[in-house]
C-alpha cells in the first residue's frame, strides 16, 4: 500500500504515526513545501524572543522519519492532484502515486488590500505563521525599531510579545474594538488587554491600515482609515488566515469555505482524505461545519485518518473551540460558546487579572474563559465534551471554583481511574 500525505505540521505528522501503528509495511511519503521537520508552530514566537533555541523548536525527534520508515520531501510544492491516474503532480514536475492519500495543507495568512502594500517587495513587511517568517522577522529587528501589527488576533498578539524589549515601539492595530474579538467577550479581553499594556504595547482599535508610504523595497509609514499616520520600521499582517483548499478544488473534491470531510476524514473522492486547518469541521455545541483551526484538533484528525486510510475506522473526537494560551505569565483558557443569548446563564467571578467566566444553557456548561484561573480547566473542558447535566453534579459549579469531588461518587471514581492528567 502506498500512503501519501501533504503537509509536515500536526495532522500530516499524526496521520503518519497512525498509519504506521497499523500498517508495518506500506510506505509512507510525506511532502512539504517547507524546509524543516515537524516543528512546533505555537514556538515561532517564543524562537522571536529568544526563549526557545532553533534546536528546541522541533516536536519530533531527528530520527522520526527514519524510525518509521517514512521519505520526507521537504521544500516540495505540491501542484495538482490526478484523482484518475491517483498522481500527485509537484511543482518540480515529480509525479508521486498513491493509493491513500491525505491533503493536511493547513492555511495561509490572509491579506488584506491595503493601498502600495506589496509583500513580494516589502523587505520589512512580515506574516507571522510558520517558522520561516519567524526567522526572517527576527533578522530584520534593530533596537530602534517602530513596529505595526495589524491585527489583534492571537497571531499578532503573539508577534507582539515575542517582540517586546527588542524593539523601540510596537503597535497593535484592529478594526474589533477589543483583542481577540472572535474568542473573548469585552470583560475577558479587556483583563488580557490591559496586562498586555503594561509591557509597552500599545493598541488603537475600531481603525484599519488603508495605506502604506516608503520606497520600493520598504515601508516607513501606515496610513489608517482613522486618519492617523504612523512611522513604521516593521509591519507585520497577521489579521487571520485562509484554508489551503485550492489543490482540493482543483481536483474536484468538495469544498466550501475548507476541505469537506465525513466524521472518518474522508473528502468526497474515493480514497483521498483530509484533515487539520484545512478542512470544515462539525462544531459539537453548535452542529455547524465551521473551520476550527487548533493544534489539538488538527492532530487529532490526523491521527484519524492515518488509521482509517489504513483501514482500521475510527470517527474523529468531537471538536469545539478551545484556546489556551499565555501573554507575559497570564495565562489564559476558553472554550466552547463564549456569547451571550437570552436563555443563557453567564456567571462571571473576576478579582485583579483573574477571571472565571461560565456560559450556560439548558443545564448544561457550553463554553467557559478562565483567566489565571487555569487549574480546573480539565474538569470545565470535560463538562462541556460529555454534554454533562449540571443537575446530576454534586453542587452547583456556579457557586465555586470545582474539583473532582462536583462528580457523584461512581463518576468520580471512573474519572480518576481513567485520568491522563491535565486538571
Amino acid at each position: 500500500m502506498k500512503y501519501l500525505i501533504i503537509g509536515n505540521s500536526a495532522a500530516g505528522v499524526n496521520a503518519a504515526d497512525g498509519i504506521r501503528a497499523n500498517d508495518k509495511k506500506g510506505s509512507i511519503t510525506i511532502i512539504s513545501n517547507e524546509e524543516f521537520g515537524a516543528y512546533g508552530r505555537p514556538l515561532i514566537s517564543y524562537y522571536l524572543s529568544g526563549k526557545v533555541r532553533s534546536e528546541s523548536m522541533y516536536y519530533r525527534s531527528e530520527d522520526f522519519y527514519k524510525s518509521r520508515n517514512i521519505e520526507v520531501l521537504l521544500n516540495t510544492e505540491a501542484e495538482e492532484i490526478d484523482v484518475k491516474k491517483k498522481e500527485v503532480l509537484t511543482a518540480g514536475g515529480k509525479k508521486l502515486s498513491y493509493d491513500k492519500l491525505l491533503i493536511a495543507t493547513g492555511s495561509s495568512p490572509f491579506i488584506p488590500l491595503v493601498k502600495n502594500l506589496d509583500l513580494s517587495k516589502q523587505e520589512n513587511v512580515f506574516t507571522f505563521l510558520t517558522y520561516k517568517d519567524s526567522i526572517k522577522l527576527k533578522k530584520q529587528i534593530i533596537g530602534k525599531s517602530k513596529v505595526v501589527i495589524a491585527g489583534a488576533g492571537l497571531i499578532g498578539l503573539k508577534a507582539a510579545e515575542g517582540l517586546f524589549g527588542q524593539v523601540s515601539s510596537i503597535t497593535v492595530i484592529d478594526l474589533a474594538d477589543r483583542v481577540m474579538a472572535s474568542v473573548l467577550d469585552k470583560t475577558s479581553a479587556d483583563i488580557i488587554q490591559g496586562h498586555i499594556e503594561q509591557n509597552d504595547i500599545d493598541f488603537k482599535f475600531q481603525t484599519s491600515i488603508c495605506e502604506v508610504h516608503g520606497g520600493e523595497r520598504n515601508v516607513n509609514k501606515v496610513v489608517l482609515s482613522n486618519g492617523e499616520t504612523l512611522d513604521c520600521d516593521i509591519l507585520i499582517i497577521a489579521v487571520g488566515v485562509r484554508p489551503n483548499i485550492n489543490l482540493a478544488k482543483k481536483a474536484g473534491i468538495k469544498t466550501a469555505k475548507g476541505i469537506i470531510v465525513d466524521e472518518y476524514m474522508r473528502t468526497s473522492v474515493k480514497d483521498i482524505y483530509a484533515a487539520g486547518d484545512c478542512v470544515e469541521s462539525v462544531d459539537m455545541l453548535s452542529n455547524e461545519s465551521k473551520i476550527l483551526a487548533l493544534w489539538t484538533n488538527a492532530s487529532s484528525q490526523g491521527e484519524t485518518a492515518g488509521f482509517n486510510m489504513t483501514g482500521t475506522e475510527i470517527k474523529a473526537p468531537a471538536a469545539f473551540a478551545m484556546n489556551a494560551i499565555s501573554f507575559f505569565g497570564l495565562q489564559l483558557i476558553s472554550a466552547g460558546v463564549i456569547g451571550t443569548s437570552k436563555s443563557n446563564e453567564i456567571v462571571t467571578d473576576s478579582a485583579e487579572n483573574k477571571l472565571r467566566r461560565l456560559n450556560i444553557s439548558n443545564d448544561k456548561l457550553v463554553g467557559f474563559v478562565l483567566i489565571n484561573y487555569n487549574q480546573r480547566a480539565g474538569i470545565y473542558t470535560a463538562l462541556i465534551s460529555d454534554r454533562t447535566k449540571l443537575s446530576t453534579l454534586e453542587y452547583d459549579i456556579t457557586s465555586k471554583d470545582i474539583g473532582l469531588d462536583v462528580y457523584p461518587k461512581e463518576e468520580r471514581t471512573k474519572k480518576i481511574w481513567n485520568h491522563k492528567g491535565g486538571c
